[in-house]
């Protein structure tokens, strides 16, 4: 049996690699359980896999959770834009082997993460091996590297120890967005309904 070995790496932040041999029946699922634990990413959160040409254009999408049922969907453009182009493949990760979406030998997908606060991951195929008798599958074979989070945290002020100016300050933060103050906006007297209506 043929075992793909895949490279993936950051954008972000290029100290950060990861090769994974994994045998061509399983599945993107698998793909997707070895690339979230060697990586360490938090939560479980939906993420989907893009095959991809050479020019890292999407041709498909292979996703944890299929909200389309599998079915192409028309893109709602305009009739004056021209004709009406079809949305790509969708597919579940748990039904789709490896060896199905190979048609390239250095295959290339991207690897989305979380949908609300996307990291995204370059995956190319590197080699095609015999698959080693005693090994199990997936398998993470080069680890370089570790994700540091670029979101800011902001910090939770309900402790103890929190200042009183800033529990002060967050909560006219609050006040402003729920639009609490509305009464103290001046308003223009030229600009007064009249109550002859």
């Amino acid at each position: 049996m043929h075992v793909y070995r895949f490279r993936l790496l950051y954008e972000a932040q290029e100290e950060f690699l990861r090769d994974f041999d994994i045998l061509s029946s399983q599945t993107f699922l698998d793909f997707h359980n070895i690339i979230k634990e060697s990586a360490e990413l938090p939560g479980n959160e939906l993420a989907s896999f893009f095959v991809c040409d050479r020019n890292w254009r999407k041709k498909k999408e292979i996703t944890l959770i299929n909200m389309q049922n599998g079915e192409p969907v028309e893109d709602d453009d305009d009739d004056r834009r021209g004709p009406k182009r079809e949305r790509m493949q969708i597919s579940e990760m748990d039904k789709v082997r490896i060896k199905d979406i190979i048609d390239d030998p250095h295959q290339r997908l991207l690897y989305e993460y979380d949908f609300l606060n996307p990291t995204t991951f370059y995956i190319e195929l590197t080699r095609i091996l015999e698959a080693g008798i005693k090994d199990q599958y997936p398998l993470c074979v080069k680890s370089e590297g570790k994700i540091t989070p670029t979101n800011l945290v902001l910090p939770f002020f309900e402790s103890a120890d929190a200042d009183e100016g800033d529990i002060t300050l967050l909560n006219e933060f609050d006040d402003i967005l729920n639009n609490e103050d509305e009464d103290d906006i001046p308003t223009d007297p030229s600009l007064e309904q009249s109550s002859e209506w």
